[in-house]
């Protein structure tokens, strides 16, 4: 039978710094190597904006403008990060053309990186400073590349602005065009080359054999309650433990932005708040659909933009992918609605059972948001026991996922939470940042076969590391936390 991969465009292996050779194994990756690698980041936030209709606001077009008549110019904003040492030897703007002018357009340097996405107009659009560089003409369908070297000097946030003399009106893609969002590459040398560095075109079907997993990951403080400094702290977690393990990957668990509707409206968040803390690592992370990736105005939208492939197709979101040498991840959608129903009848049931039948690997993971037993605020969710019972007839091992804000280790369980050799063992990791749940052991007692639960609020990450018929885990605290927990175990 065929193995089952789900092939990702935008996961792409690490380049330069891993190499590979004839045997197909990649090797440790080197400091300060001597020769270039290149690393490519898509703006967190892009608009245009229009004189002739100064108070509107264009920010969720699929398209970026620039015109002199009526006057038309757009906006982007970059994050660099993750740079670990490297050194910036150039910076390439890469752009979309959807159509064309003879003319082309000019890149400005904005000091001002305030700016929203979803507000800006031309009335509050921030001044640019003087042209660094313009491109030639452009042509319909294809990339036109300016360099801007002379304002990308290192790790920061960025903002420009293009603009042209052209009376052409002329579409660029915009961030929300996926494939064809405008790009930011750059030639790095020396220092421990970033995560997110990438040359070849392989999927990230997996080299390495650690993954790193939270949920619940980022959320806007609220009055005095500063909730960004744990998603910050859980990112910071996870670039040293990638530093120190090349090849190894990460999988949300869900929330990966919390928050909720008016105020504070999740639509830009995970521009605003991933991207700066969890996003320089994007290329090998593996996301997953949690209940605020789907709350209004947008719904799943903004979700699958940020994410793209790496959010499995749309809009059911569930794919499965392979990692080392022995390992199968199932990713579900938890979210019922979205994905067209989770009982034995539905399409993604249905899918399921046939990438279990397909997957010929022994070491078997799943994982989804809201957990089917937990102890923790919210309570054992039924929607999923279909699911574990399909699980438990296929023997898999490790079932992961967040919803509730702690952490949780069960024994090998079977679908009625009974001890069980040949079980399931869960986890759940809403320890991404969003704020902690408390729970009292003696209101909240652990389910049957639970063993752990974290009982004062902890951030971290959990990091599996899987081996050919194995696996260990270990739960690593952000800065500032010192709950763990550890263990190993055997596939069935």
């Amino acid at each position: 039978m065929q193995k089952m991969f789900s092939f990702r465009l935008t996961s792409l292996f690490f380049m330069a710094s891993l190499l590979v050779g004839n045997s197909g194994v990649l090797a440790t990756r080197q400091a300060a190597p001597a020769s270039a690698a290149s690393d490519t980041f898509t703006p967190v936030a892009d608009a245009y904006v229009v004189s002739t209709s100064a108070s509107t606001n264009f920010g969720t077009a699929t398209t970026l403008r620039v015109d002199s008549s009526p006057v038309s110019n757009s906006y982007l904003r970059f994050v660099v990060s993750g740079l670990n040492g490297a050194v910036i030897q150039s910076a390439k703007l890469r752009i979309y053309a959807k159509s064309a002018n003879t003319t082309g357009f000019t890149v400005k340097p904005v000091s001002n990186n305030t700016w929203a996405e979803n507000t800006l107009t031309y009335s509050n659009a921030p001044t640019a400073g003087t042209s660094f560089n313009s491109s030639t003409a452009i042509p319909a369908g294809t990339w036109v590349t300016v360099d801007v070297t002379s304002y990308i000097k290192g790790a920061g946030t960025y903002s420009l602005q293009l603009s042209s003399t052209s009376a052409t009106k002329t579409s660029l893609a915009a961030r929300e065009a996926g494939a064809n969002a405008p790009q930011l590459v750059l030639t790095l040398s020396g220092g421990l080359l970033p995560t997110s560095t990438k040359t070849t075109t392989a999927a990230l079907s997996g080299s390495g054999n650690i993954l790193l997993m939270a949920g619940d990951i980022c959320k806007h403080d609220l009055g005095a309650s500063d909730y960004t400094a744990n998603c910050k702290k859980t990112g910071d977690l996870v670039r040293s433990v990638i530093a120190a393990n090349p090849g190894a990957q990460v999988q949300t668990l869900g929330d990966n932005v919390n928050n909720d509707t008016g105020q504070y409206a999740y639509d830009t968040q995970y521009t605003d708040l991933y991207a700066p803390n969890w996003g320089s690592f994007l290329n090998v992370t593996h996301a997953l659909e949690g209940n605020h990736d789907t709350y209004p105005p947008s719904g799943t939208a903004p979700y699958f933009a940020y994410f793209g492939a790496a959010a499995g197709p749309k809009p059911g979101g569930y794919y499965s992918y392979n990692i080392g040498s022995s390992w199968h991840v199932i990713v579900l959608n938890a979210q019922c609605s979205q994905a067209g129903g989770c009982g034995a009848s539905s399409p993604q049931y249905k899918w399921l059972q046939s990438d279990l039948i397909a997957n010929t690997r022994q070491c078997v993971m799943a994982v989804w948001h809201q957990p089917r037993w937990t102890s923790g605020r919210h309570t054992d969710n039924s929607s999923y026991a279909s699911w574990w019972t399909l699980l438990y007839q296929y023997k898999i091992d490790i079932i992961a996922g967040g919803h509730n804000h702690n952490y949780e280790r069960f024994n090998q369980i079977d679908p009625n939470e009974q001890a069980a050799a040949d079980g399931i063992r869960e986890f759940v990791v809403g320890t991404g940042g969003a704020p902690a749940d408390s729970i009292s052991y003696a209101s909240n007692p652990l389910d049957p076969n639970e063993v752990v639960r974290s009982q004062v609020p902890a951030y971290g990450v959990l990091k599996l590391t899987l081996s050919a018929n194995s696996y260990s885990w270990n739960f690593l605290p952000a800065a500032g936390y010192t709950f763990t927990d550890s263990g190993s175990s055997t596939c069935h």
